[in-house]
């Protein structure tokens, strides 16, 4: 064992004091699977003994030139000698290309970063030139530059020494820093500088870089392409660097890609919420792969950091108790629909369709007080969970008739969807260019988006919830593993639509290599430009299922394919990985229906199949127009969003202004043409923003908090399955997830569905028995547990476990 050298593995953030700031932060990622360089650090105590064993006293030096000199010129004790050379040699020998990295005991804190004040080299090459550099390190510590900013941050010669890490070299493609809150605007950004090269371009100011402001989920909201003038590479002699002039054509081009912005943004916010608090990280992009160079705390933050609420900030707001049994099913299933709070004015468009079961419930005499999704007055959202009986409970028998007509709800239902169909496509039609005309076009949209929900609900999911209850019963009499979701195989609907032709530009793009290599690396339009045959194939995908978006009961923060195609891009690439083998084909699904039904009538009489056969007929109709109306809201959304878009314009308003608004109060400004008096309501709302985050944020914890550290929910789709945990917090951790991993997360939706086809098993905080995620699981045969509350805080990246979707619990294994 080592006594001078210790690998990253080895070191925690708190070995500060050992390894010094960088040396800390290395092994703490290293521990947290983050995708750092492999190396190790000469700790701080072998700077002592160096001093030491030549006979240097730093106080008696009066010049700190001739102390530098004395360090340089030192020899390392024969321990250290052999150390250093066992741990050279165990990384590479003359092979290895090294980074040496000054990493001082007062280095990368929260209060002080310490960037730049020692000294860093690059492309250390032989066992000379590495011990070479480890003493100019050390003699770093005594720069001009690092005395006098360790004196301005208070930190006196005595209490800082020197440890040194020692990490295998990148030779990246690009490189840079990323903030993971942008300290020159929105703290909720991400801001990345990027170069060609090696980092040292951008970390000591040698280039203008490209710089992209991004938002949480790897969008970018902002990008300045930097004219890049110089790269620094390896130098021709094998040892150390060199700056050369970046080539016309590549300046212009970005340095990264947004296929890599979307994977360095996710792996940035996975670190701040490691640690805990804002990162400054540098990093390197080779061959697509991300690499994580050394992160430390930003530390100009302190008075313009986001404001933290505490439990008396939320005084005088409804508190929530834990849901329990069903409630907490419906709670959860509700979350997953609004991860996030609604804007006022999405809360009238997106919550208007969830607002058409609270008018179909009060039709039957329940009353949710304030709403499916209760907003006050300042734009702050919260759960409600009042319900009371009124006089119209008496109309329930009138409606439950109504309900179980299988024939008339799917001669409505069909109807009703076509009708639909068939006036958004001539409203997109019409031309809108006053902003009282946009103010009008926006309101018949809200009419149509009500209308197409209240008609699905009532004619489809409503029934299916019924009548689903009878069919299962009856699969359970075969196996009981079974339920009505198992009869919804060889149906032609838009997700599964999707899925089908989603395999077939797998298996087309699987028999070319360098053309899949190319699909997990660059974006969508730079495919198109390099294989225009597949260019065609993507862009007929987008033709036909572009309306496909992120959240689909967000109508004017979501995003469809079609507005950011490469999030389809993104989507592709899991099943890329297994070809799609899990999608089966319309053939192979009916046949395991025709299956499926032909034990059912091997078990009931004639009379009662013929029953049950009508009852199948229906839910698979219900399942149908359940899906085609979600893929019609969703395409009412997006051209929603083109209003707001050009109603923003007209009236010289920000579309995110607008979104302050509730309806009728955006209405009204249509009318007037001008914002008005409303201009401070907006300003208000949006200082309460942050407010409302957090409160919204609160209420799920209080709803979702539980007495135990156990994983437990509801199981979805039956079944035991043992695997590796992988968390993904968004779209832009889709690569993350590896074939047989389980699949942790807090929601899905349809955009997540090609990651079934790589999990082994499924584990979501939100849903419930009837979501997006438990239909899925069905169809791909995988265990899934649902409605679990916190597995998203409680499992971690490379946990081993049990998910027993029989029992709806996640066991964590030895």
């Amino acid at each position: 064992m080592s006594k001078y050298i210790i690998r990253f593995d080895e070191i925690k953030k708190e070995d500060i004091l050992t390894a010094g700031g960088k040396g800390a932060n290395l092994g703490e990622m290293t521990a947290a699977g983050i995708n750092i360089p492999g190396g190790g650090v000469l700790i701080a105590g072998a700077y002592d003994v160096y001093l030491n064993h030549n006979g240097i006293v730093p106080d008696e030096y009066e010049r700190s030139e001739e102390l530098r000199n004395a360090i340089r010129h030192g020899e390392f004790p024969e321990e250290i000698k052999e150390e250093l050379t066992d741990f050279y040699n165990s990384i590479g020998a003359d092979r290895a290309r090294l980074a040496v990295r000054s990493s001082a005991t007062a280095e990368d804190l929260d209060d002080a970063s310490f960037a730049g004040q020692q000294e860093t080299y690059l492309n250390v090459t032989g066992l000379s030139d590495f011990t070479d550099k480890i003493r100019l390190c050390y003699a770093s510590l005594w720069g001009d530059r690092a005395v006098s900013y360790r004196k301005n941050c208070g930190y006196d010669k005595e209490r800082v020494v020197l440890a040194v890490v020692i990490q295998k070299m990148v030779e990246s493609d690009s490189s840079g820093v990323m903030f993971t809150a942008d300290p020159a605007g929105d703290r909720n950004n991400v801001h990345i500088n990027a170069s060609y090269g090696l980092g040292e371009a951008v970390v000591s100011g040698i280039v203008s870089p490209d710089e992209y402001v991004c938002n949480r989920d790897g969008k970018v909201i902002k990008e300045i392409i930097g004219s890049k003038e110089e790269e620094i590479i390896y130098s021709r002699d094998d040892r150390g660097t060199v700056r050369v002039p970046v080539d016309e054509n590549r300046r212009k081009q970005a340095a990264l890609g947004r296929s890599d912005i979307l994977k360095l943004v996710a792996e940035g916010i996975r670190i701040e919420e490691h640690y805990g608090h804002p990162m400054d990280i540098e990093w390197a992009v080779k061959d697509g792969v991300i690499y994580i160079l050394q992160a430390r705390s930003i530390t100009t933050l302190k008075e313009s950091g986001k404001r933290v609420f505490g439990e008396s900030d939320f005084y005088g707001y409804p508190k929530v108790k834990p849901a329990k049994g069903a409630t907490r099913e419906g709670v959860l299933f509700n979350l997953e629909k609004t991860p996030t709070p609604y804007f006022p004015l999405d809360h009238d468009f997106g919550g208007f369709v969830g607002e058409q079961k609270n008018t179909l419930f009060n039709e039957i005499g329940i009353d949710f007080k304030g709403g499916m999704y209760p907003i006050d007055k300042d734009g702050v959202s919260y759960i409600g969970n009042r319900v009371r009986i009124t006089k119209n409970i008496f109309a329930v028998p009138r409606y439950l008739k109504k309900v179980l007509d299988i024939d008339n709800n799917i001669k409505c239902a069909d109807e009703s969807l076509e009708r639909c169909r068939r006036e958004f496509e001539d409203f997109k039609n019409r031309s809108f260019s006053s902003a009282a005309d946009l103010g009008d076009a926006l309101r018949a949209m809200q009419d149509l988006v009500g209308r197409t929900a209240y008609d699905r609900f009532l004619y489809a999911l409503f029934p299916n919830a019924i009548e689903s209850r009878k069919v299962t019963g009856v699969l359970k009499k075969i196996d009981p593993g079974l339920n009505a979701y198992d009869i919804l195989e060889g149906l032609d609907y838009v997700t599964a639509g999707i899925n089908r032709e989603m395999k077939e530009l797998c298996i087309y793009i699987g028999r070319d290599r360098k053309m899949e290599e190319a699909v997990m690396k660059s974006s969508f339009n730079e495919l198109c430009g390099l294989y225009p045959e597949l260019g065609d194939r993507l862009n007929d995908f987008i033709k036909r299922f572009g309306s496909k978006s992120d959240f689909n009961c967000y109508c004017f923060i979501a995003k469809t394919w079609r507005e950011e195609p490469d999030r389809f891009i993104n989507a592709l690439r899991p099943m890329l990985k297994s070809r799609g083998e899990a999608v089966i084909t319309k053939e192979e699904g009916q046949r395991h229906f025709e299956e499926l039904m032909e034990k059912v009538k091997g078990i009931l009489a004639p009379a009662k199949y013929s029953v049950f056969e009508k009852r199948v007929k229906g839910l698979r109709h219900y399942h149908y127009i359940r899906e085609a109306t979600q893929y019609l809201w969703e395409s009412e959304f997006e051209y929603c969003r083109e209003l707001l878009r050009r109603l923003s314009g007209v009236m010289g308003v920000s579309y995110e202004d607008l979104l302050y608004l509730f309806a009728d109060e955006l209405y009204e400004v249509c009318k007037q043409g001008g914002l008005g008096d409303k201009k401070s309501v907006i300003d208000a709302r949006k200082d309460k923003r942050d407010f409302a985050v957090a409160y919204w944020d609160k209420c799920m914890r209080d709803a979702l908090s539980g007495e135990v550290d156990s994983v437990k929910g509801i199981g979805a789709s039956n079944g035991q399955v043992r695997g590796r945990v992988c968390v993904i917090k968004s779209p832009a951790e889709f690569c993350k997830l590896e074939k047989d991993d389980i699949l942790v997360c807090k929601y899905t939706d349809p955009e997540w569905t090609p990651l079934f086809a790589l999990a082994a098993g499924v584990v979501v905080d939100t849903g419930g028995t009837l979501s997006h995620a438990a239909i899925v699981a069905r169809e791909y045969n995988i265990p899934a547990v649902l409605a679990a509350g916190d597995a998203t805080v409680k499992l971690k990246d490379g946990d081993n476990v049990l998910v027993d979707a029989t029992t709806g619990t996640v066991t964590l294994l030895s």
